[in-house]
């Protein structure tokens, strides 16, 4: 991934770049000097992007998986607008659920997989006793998956957290949205510092050992993890809500029709920007 080193970023810098190698992704209020490891990343030209949500920082690649929800007040108006009660919210209507289902799902495609043994035991003479005959089966190592849980603001694995979530919340809604680490490559992780202000329970470990892969997890997902990952979500969030598949063209129809289209978005009204490496280093 290249950083950008005019002033000339557009959207299509951001589409074009992300997926390359790597991005990072800080929340609007943090601080490059804070947050990254400026040497490492400056040294390997690594995009920068401050997405217009609070949170944390987060290192994201292709295999990153996202979510976002739209919140209104006059549509959920038991979800009270500050960020514990939003991840309450999700935590028992959505995600809670979902992870629960690919858990059974593991679980299910554990079973089947399960090779059977027959284990005799007691023979004279090469004569076995029957009385003592047991089938056994080898555990696969997928069938304990840690239990999905809320802790802090951290959703969570076990010990461990799957991802970074960020708000942003205004009179009349929110949006919550969430980066979910399917997988990525440790040594990208090192881009990223310690930082100063985190969650009791992470104490001082490193990113390595503080965060797990869903794809270590759940690999054992009968249609292969991220497909069956979005299709459980929208089976889940479809008791909750009416939904409407769109396809992306479409969607980009919208903002076309509504915003002029997604460059002029971007250069305008849009609060997510592309970090210019001289304005740091």
């Amino acid at each position: 991934v290249s950083s950008m080193d005019s002033d000339d970023r557009s959207y299509g810098d951001l589409i074009s770049k992300r997926n390359e190698n790597c991005a990072i992704i800080l929340g609007i209020g943090g601080k490059p000097s804070e947050l990254v490891n400026i040497a490492a990343s400056h040294g390997d030209s690594i995009l920068l992007i401050k997405r217009f949500t609070g949170g944390g920082t987060v290192v994201v690649d292709h295999s990153t998986l996202y979510t976002s929800f739209i919140g209104r007040e006059t549509a959920l108006p038991h979800v009270q607008p500050y960020p514990r009660n939003i991840m309450s919210w999700s935590e028992d209507a959505i995600f809670g659920p979902m992870f629960h289902k690919l858990s059974a799902m593991v679980s299910d495609e554990t079973i089947k997989k399960r090779t059977p043994s027959l284990v005799v035991g007691g023979t004279s003479c090469g004569i076995a006793n029957l009385e003592k005959t047991t089938l056994h089966t080898e555990k696969d190592e997928c069938n304990n998956v840690s239990e999905f849980a809320l802790r802090e603001n951290d959703y969570i694995l076990g010990n461990r957290k799957m991802g970074g979530n960020a708000q942003t919340i205004t009179k009349t809604g929110w949006i919550h949205h969430t980066s979910f680490l399917w997988d990525y490559l440790e040594e990208n992780m090192e881009y990223l510092t310690l930082p100063s202000k985190r969650p009791d329970y992470r104490g001082d470990r490193s990113h390595d050992e503080f965060l797990v892969k869903l794809s270590e997890k759940y690999k054992m997902l009968p249609k292969g993890g991220k497909d069956e990952f979005f299709l459980v979500l929208r089976e889940v969030t479809g008791q909750v809500f009416d939904v409407e598949n769109v396809k992306l063209e479409d969607a980009l129809q919208i903002v076309d029709d509504n915003l002029g289209g997604m460059q002029k978005w971007f250069d305008g009204k849009c609060r997510t920007r592309i970090l210019n490496w001289k304005d740091i280093v």
